[in-house]
């Protein structure tokens, strides 16, 4: 006879949604993300402003005023589309602690969030998507990442390892990764209403600051990205 906890298992695993969404290992008919496309800084969030609010967030859990950081310029593009602060009187290890008054510093130095931020946007401009059966690729010129389509792995993050899902979800191939000790990220890939544009949204659930959103939006281009710089050693 099974036991009360298998019962309850088989139950969850029968609800819609008790078991999370399952990825699909074949996108849906007629769904075809492949194309070589470029950013579009004016319909996308601006990242500085996405990281500068969250500078403004950290400033608030460490207790101290605003001060000024040496940051990049904030490039064109639309205000950053981030989520709405929740209040924390408590500091956070992972935030930079504020040196004493007068000195430039940056709350974020040690922010895994922000790091994702920074990585994401050091790819570039460019973005290559090559999809077929059983792969989807990412080709930023310099980077170049692949997935297996509905496969689990265990890849190598900034705190340590995560658990890496990915997959179709519907229209868009989402790629999700569970830090053990950091934030859950997610992207999802996919075209826009009209199939002119590829979406690409980055979620990264709260952990050190409250969680946070940036879209990207890129346009069709006949375009390739450059090659990387040569390294002298």
């Amino acid at each position: 006879m099974p036991t009360v906890r298998a019962t309850l298992l088989l139950l969850c695993m029968t609800l819609p949604g008790c078991a999370g969404s399952r990825l699909a290992e074949q996108a849906p008919p007629g769904v075809n993300l492949a194309g070589t496309w470029k950013l579009d800084h004016g319909a996308s969030d601006d990242p500085q402003k996405v990281l500068e609010h969250m500078r403004e967030q950290a400033m608030k859990i460490i207790g101290r005023p605003q001060q000024q950081t040496a940051v990049m310029p904030a490039r064109g593009g639309r205000p950053g589309h981030t989520s709405t602060p929740t209040p924390d009187s408590g500091s956070d290890p992972t935030l930079a602690q504020a040196p004493p008054p007068g000195a430039h510093f940056d709350p974020l130095l040690r922010s895994p969030m922000a790091h994702i931020i920074n990585k994401t946007v050091a790819r570039g401009d460019f973005l290559t998507v090559r999809q077929g059966p059983g792969e989807f690729a990412l080709d930023y010129g310099g980077v170049r990442r692949t997935f297996t389509p509905g496969q689990h792995s265990v890849v190598s993050v900034e705190g340590g390892v995560g658990d890496q899902t990915s997959g179709w979800k519907g229209p868009e191939y989402v790629i999700e990764v569970k830090e053990q000790n950091g934030p859950r990220v997610t992207e999802e890939y996919g075209l826009s209403p009209d199939g002119k544009e590829l979406l690409a949204k980055l979620h990264i659930s709260a952990a050190e600051l409250p969680a946070v959103s940036l879209l990207r939006v890129y346009r069709p281009t006949d375009q390739s990205a450059p090659p990387p710089l040569p390294i002298n050693d």
